[in-house]
């Protein structure tokens, strides 16, 4: 066997066992969030990609395009995609850190945004994180107005901003510290609806501390700002089981909000 025919050989098990392991991401993530929703599915799809091209390796022995120049351009598309997502991936990573809450100064309102409860009314795990950094800032800061952003979505009993004021009322904060933003389904809205709560002059830009996980702060910002925020952020960590979902299912989130979110 040629040199050549071994490193296809060891390329393709490489990508079955890279598919494998991208097809239990997704039993696993399905698992605990119960929904198949796109960030879900696209590391099953990714895997099934996987598979393919193993299959390919080993079996056909032609390129599948013959024209060369068809080929290379294939391929210098690929290349430049990866480039961009890899890019887009690496600011999501870093502006936690660049627009953290320390950065902010003394802020008069605290944006709680929601993900998502249980049909039992319970928050998610994600939700949970966040409500939990939020009553940490509360604790150091308690003269900030908190508000719970987040409508009823799918299969909840209830809105998110109702689940979070239980959550935040049952562990201390005063009701009256509260103000519930129940109409949002999706992080434009959190922000723009928001915006319309406060007693700020519209034409102003209005400094605000606002909480979600780690994966979501870039694009949560500058949708604030498109509404008219300077905007810090306070990172709650994600549940490791979904942590590559979300991460994954963000570079294309943050793509359609730069295109169509205003």
């Amino acid at each position: 066997m040629s040199k050549k025919a071994i490193a296809k050989n060891i390329a393709a098990v490489l990508l079955i066992v890279l598919g494998l392991a991208l097809c239990l991401n997704t039993l696993l993530a399905h698992q605990y969030s119960s929904d198949w929703n796109f960030g879900v599915v696209l590391p099953a799809v990714m895997g099934l990609g996987c598979f393919l091209y193993a299959l390919k390796l080993l079996i056909v022995k032609r390129h599948l395009i013959r024209n060369k120049r068809l080929r290379t351009a294939i391929i210098v598309a690929f290349i430049l995609c990866l480039l961009f997502f890899i890019s887009v991936e690496a600011f999501i990573i870093m502006d936690p850190l660049i627009h953290r809450s320390e950065l902010a100064g003394r802020v008069d309102y605290l944006v709680v945004l929601g993900c998502g409860i249980w049909p039992d009314g319970r928050p998610t795990h994600s939700l949970v994180f966040r409500l939990d950094k939020a009553i940490e800032y509360y604790e150091e800061n308690p003269h900030i107005t908190l508000i719970v952003s987040g409508g009823k979505g799918p299969n909840e009993p209830f809105s998110e901003a109702l689940a979070m004021e239980d959550y935040l009322q049952a562990h201390g904060i005063p009701g009256d510290k509260i103000i519930k933003e129940d109409r949002s389904t999706s992080t434009k809205e959190n922000f723009e609806f928001s915006r319309k709560l406060m007693n700020e002059p519209s034409h102003e830009r209005v400094k605000i501390v606002f909480v979600t996980n780690d994966f979501h702060i870039l694009r949560s910002r500058i949708l604030a700002r498109r509404f008219g925020f300077e905007a810090y952020a306070i990172s709650a960590p994600t549940p490791a089981v979904i942590t590559f979902n979300s991460y994954l299912r963000e570079f294309f989130a943050f793509v359609k909000s730069m295109l169509v979110d205003y």
